[in-house]
C-alpha cells in the first residue's frame, strides 16, 4: 500500500511539473493570478513550489500586482505560504519514498547520522538554502522527509526562508533582471 501511495504522489508531481513547465507566462495562469488576486498569487506560489523546472514561477507576477493596488507584503506572506506548502508536499513524497523503498534504508541511516552529528547544522543550512538561493527547495526538503527530520520543524524553517526569500526577490529582484 504505502508503494502504491508513493507512486501515486511521484505521478501526481511529474504530471503537474511537466504541466506547469509549459503554461505560458501570458495564457491562463496569469490570467487566472490577476483574476483572483491574492488567492491567484497563493496558488501561483503553491504550482511555482510544485515545479523543478522554473521554481518561484509567481514572483514574476509582483510587479503587476503593485501596480493594481496589492500590498508588498501580503504578497511576502502569501508567496512564502504557497511555496511552503508546495514543500510540504515535497517533504510527503520523501517520507513516503523512504517508507516504501526498504532500498533507500542505507541513505536514511546516512542522512540520520549526519543529523545527529550535527545537529544545529541542518537547520541553519535548510534556512540558508532556502533564503538565498533560487533553486527548488525539494532538493533539500525531500531528503528530510526521507530520514523523517520533523514535519514541524521543516515546515518553520522553510517558511522562515521564503519569507526571506519573497522579500529579496521583490524588493531587490529587479537588480538582477
Amino acid at each position: 500500500m504505502k508503494k502504491v501511495l508513493f507512486f501515486g504522489l511521484i505521478v501526481v508531481f511529474v504530471a503537474l511539473t511537466l504541466w506547469f513547465a509549459t503554461v505560458e507566462l501570458d495564457g491562463a495562469l496569469e490570467e487566472w493570478v490577476f483574476r483572483y488576486g491574492y488567492l491567484g498569487f497563493l496558488g501561483a506560489a503553491f504550482l511555482g513550489g510544485l515545479n523543478f523546472a522554473v521554481p518561484s514561477i509567481h514572483l514574476a507576477f509582483i510587479v503587476p500586482l503593485l501596480n493594481v493596488g496589492l500590498e508588498i507584503w501580503a504578497l511576502v506572506l502569501l508567496g512564502a505560504l504557497g511555496t511552503t506548502l508546495a514543500d510540504s508536499v515535497g517533504y510527503a513524497l520523501g517520507h513516503s519514498g523512504g517508507a516504501a523503498f526498504t532500498s533507500l534504508a542505507r541513505v536514511r541511516r546516512w542522512g540520520e547520522g549526519v543529523v545527529v552529528k550535527y545537529p544545529r547544522l541542518a537547520p541553519i543550512f535548510l534556512f540558508i538554502w532556502i533564503s538565498l538561493v533560487p533553486i527548488p527547495n525539494e532538493i533539500f526538503v525531500i531528503p528530510a522527509g526521507l530520514i523523517r527530520y520533523g514535519f514541524l520543524k521543516t515546515i518553520l524553517i522553510t517558511f522562515a526562508g521564503n519569507i526571506v526569500f519573497n522579500f529579496l526577490a521583490l524588493n531587490f529582484g529587479n537588480l538582477f533582471v
